[in-house]
């Protein structure tokens, strides 16, 4: 079997010629760090056992071949600090770990049996996919004058294959990294013996340059999604006429927002939105509400409280804090809701500000592309309608170039579940994987795209 072997693309500025406009890779990208190390708030007892604070920051998994390995952080170590600066949570040491390049001097304080140390080392750089049967190539495009991170595989070949165009759900975190060890690899691993797949990490995560997750603008992670289909119809292993973007959950909103200012031949949108935002909040919150057993009459109150609240928010584009000091008796919503003051779902509420002003049925409007709405069965979090009136649309538009696909006994992670309810108390603690999603994709990828 010919040599695998991941490729690091090198350019200085390179201008790549696309169809509609041109794709700047710039300058090469230095490799980011990775701690290594999973890190877990301590409970009472863990606390008490430790000797240290509750919910202090303990290591519970050291990485081969990671910084952590290299510093000889060991599980049960308490991380107290990085870099000197005070740490109190894991995402506050992921965050001093963000802008770290492999090679730098780096130091972690830490309590190990009692005692307080301090640890020092290089950095050691994320690890690259290798990849097992298909070719990687690491890649970048600039985007608002970011550079951010583009990873490619494909069969072995020369192609030009089918490609898929991955974008994944909200949420901080990377897509760098063998397939069996990142979000969606379980999927994406068996379709890239077949076909090409481009996969970005998001402004500000990986390599990307760009903000803090919270900081992260709607538009902003749009245009970076935009530049890489501009980029994947330039890669000559790339069949640029068999392109198609699979987006899940957030991946979905954003999927025929890029397709309809470059466009594709196939989209599948999976557990995603199709109409206002506004709209998505108040129902989605009802149907929960309910699931988790609230009384309808108290349920109903709080969307008096909730539809009040997302007109402030998200249509008039008000400041958490401005709400609360103008509307008191939405306060106690709002700090539920928000509770920094912040953030949603980790992610800034201008974020879902511009959400809120996208029109998705518009933008599925320019759209002339085959198209599958997939839904699981048991997903609490998005609708059947919301996919079927996607596929209705489209076929209104081209008859018969949509259609909607349940996955049976599935929720909205692709997990395997038995109802909403037992989706929604299984949600967060990692259900066993449906592979149902393997052969609807597969099957409805080979009509499409080839």
């Amino acid at each position: 079997m010919k040599k695998l072997r991941a490729v690091f693309v090198l350019g200085c500025f390179v201008l790549v010629g696309a169809a509609n406009a041109q794709v700047e890779r710039g300058a090469p990208m230095p490799r980011k760090a990775t701690l290594g190390a999973s890190l877990v708030a301590t409970n009472e007892a863990r606390s008490k056992e430790l000797g240290v604070a509750l919910n202090s920051i303990e290591v519970t998994r050291v990485v081969p071949g990671t910084t952590a390995e290299a510093m000889k952080l060991q599980v049960g170590d308490v991380v107290t600090s990085v870099q000197g600066k005070s740490v109190t949570t894991s995402a506050e040491v992921v965050g001093m770990m963000r802008d770290v390049f492999g090679g730098q001097d780096v130091k972690v304080s830490i309590i190990r049996g009692g005692k307080k140390m301090d640890l020092t080392g290089k950095t050691v750089e994320r690890p690259k996919q290798k990849g097992d049967g298909v070719e990687v190539v690491y890649d970048q495009v600039v985007s608002n004058g970011k550079r951010i991170r583009v990873i490619e595989t494909h069969p072995a070949g020369a192609g030009p294959f089918p490609t898929i165009f991955w974008i994944g759900g909200i949420g901080a975190y990377s897509l760098d990294g063998e397939f069996p060890g990142i979000a969606y690899g379980n999927i994406m691993g068996p379709l890239s013996k077949d076909y090409a797949i481009v996969r970005i990490d998001k402004p500000g995560q990986g390599d990307s340059e760009g903000p803090a997750y919270p900081d992260l603008e709607f538009d902003t992670e749009l245009e970076a999604y935009l530049q890489a289909v501009k980029l994947t119809k330039t890669l000559p292993f790339v069949n640029k006429d068999k392109i198609a973007i699979v987006g899940h959950s957030m991946g979905g909103v954003f999927a025929p927002l890029v397709a309809a200012q470059e466009p594709v031949a196939a989209i599948g949108a999976c557990a995603t939105i199709s109409k206002t935002w506004n709209e998505y909040m108040l129902e989605n919150t009802r149907r929960q509400s309910l699931l988790g057993g609230a009384a309808p009459e108290a349920v109903d109150q709080e969307m008096v409280e909730l539809d009040a609240l997302c007109h402030h928010l998200f249509y008039e584009g008000m400041k958490p804090a401005d709400i609360a000091a103008k509307y008191p008796a939405l306060k106690a919503r709002l700090n539920g809701m928000i509770p920094d003051g912040k953030t949603y779902s980790g992610v800034g509420i201008q974020f879902f500000q511009a959400l809120a002003k996208k029109n998705l049925p518009g933008a599925w409007a320019k759209i002339d592309a085959k198209v599958a709405a997939i839904w699981g069965e048991n997903d609490f979090i998005s609708t059947r309608y919301d996919h079927e009136f996607i596929a209705d649309m489209m076929n209104k538009k081209k008859p018969g170039s949509a259609e909607f696909i349940m996955i049976p006994h599935s929720d909205h992670g692709f997990s395997q579940t038995d109802s909403f309810l037992d989706s929604m108390q299984k949600w967060g603690r990692g259900g066993q994987f449906n592979p149902n999603i393997i052969g609807i994709l597969q099957g409805w990828l080979k009509n499409a795209i080839g």
